[in-house]
This record gives C-alpha cells, sequence and structure tokens, in this order.
C-alpha cells in the first residue's frame, strides 16, 4: 500500500464520489453479474451516474485500481469493480499513525 498514491489517486474529486459512492452503495449496477451485497459497478455504471464519457471514467477507474483502492474481477464479458476494503483501512490507519506522529514531534 503506497500511502501517497492514495492520497493523489483521492486527490481528484471524481475518484473520490467513486469511491464514496461504491462504499455507500449509491451507484446503482445494471450489471446482472454483481449481487447487491457486493457493491459493485461497472465503467457503464460510473457513465450513467456521473454523465462522464466511458473514456473518462475508464481512466479513473484505471487511477484508483493503480492505487489498489479498488480491484475488477472479469465475470463473463463483464468487468466488476469493487472497493478494496483491506487497503482503504490500512490507509487510514498508516494516515491516522502518520498524523498522531505529527502531533507528538510538535509537543
Amino acid at each position: 500500500m503506497n500511502v501517497s498514491k492514495i492520497c493523489n489517486a483521492l486527490g481528484n474529486d471524481v475518484r473520490y464520489q467513486i469511491v464514496k459512492s461504491l462504499k455507500s452503495k449509491s451507484i446503482a449496477t445494471c450489471c446482472n453479474r454483481i449481487e447487491y451485497y457486493e457493491n459493485g459497478i461497472s465503467v457503464g455504471d460510473v457513465v450513467n451516474a456521473t454523465g462522464l464519457a466511458q473514456s473518462t471514467v475508464s481512466q479513473h477507474i484505471k487511477v484508483l485500481l493503480d492505487a489498489e483502492i479498488i480491484y475488477k474481477e472479469k465475470r463473463g464479458q463483464w468487468t466488476c469493480f469493487f472497493l478494496n476494503k483491506e487497503v482503504i483501512d490500512q490507509f487510514i490507519k498508516a494516515l491516522s499513525d502518520d498524523m498522531n506522529q505529527v502531533n507528538n514531534d510538535c509537543d
């Protein structure tokens, strides 16, 4: 896990909103390969939710994949994307630890 890479990925409002939407299940999926409890999306789902071009959404998804914030699974012809909860939890802990260290250094 690379904290800087994740910060960079989440520093873009569109990508941050995609991650928030995955967490809150606010992007509905039309993919019949994803169960509701899995909380996954396809590129087409994000296109429908945001109105952005497919190529733009694909670029944002690639950055999130590279930062390991999300992961993908191939299901038939569909590529489904899911929140990588383990990496998110590690990121939050690392960021918290780093910020606490900064506070301790200032004391």
